[in-house]
């Protein structure tokens, strides 16, 4: 096989999350990494004189790690992370991912989300930005599409 031409970097994704309001928002300027692990649920089953066991799957899951730089301004990452976790009735959120750009023909990675934790490590002798760190799961299905927009 040849040496592909087609590789990319994350330089220039695209991270989206709804806000308070309920607008999906742009939060790329203040998010430095996301980690999307997708999980497909697995059975097994042994039998008597077999040493490899069957495997089945059925469900799929996922876990979206968002790393973000604690900031003070409105509608940035870490103001609608605290805004969602501190709310009366957190809900869920509209989380999308643009791989490599947000331009037509990436690869667009979309569904609503809970939230599940979120640690803001606050050190006095750390002089660097303070970085959040939000554990998002998927409630419904989650896609992987072509963005046309």
């Amino acid at each position: 096989m040849t040496q592909t031409t087609t590789y990319v970097n994350a330089c220039d994704a695209s991270v989206w999350l709804d806000n308070s309001a309920g607008t999906i928002t742009d939060i790329s300027g203040s998010s430095n990494n996301v980690t999307m692990e997708f999980i497909q649920v697995i059975g097994e089953l042994s039998t008597y004189q077999q040493k490899w066991p069957v495997r089945l799957s059925c469900r799929k899951d996922a876990t979206f790690t968002l790393n973000a730089v604690y900031s003070t301004t409105a509608d940035e990452a870490v103001d609608i992370l605290n805004d969602w976790f501190f709310a009366t009735s957190p809900g869920l959120k509209t989380f999308t991912v643009y791989v490599p750009t947000k331009n037509v023909g990436s690869d667009k990675y979309s569904g609503e989300v809970v939230l599940e934790s979120l640690s803001i490590p606050v050190s006095a002798d750390e002089a660097s930005p303070i970085p959040v760190t939000a554990v998002l799961r998927p409630s419904g299905a989650w896609t992987r599409t072509v963005n046309a927009t």
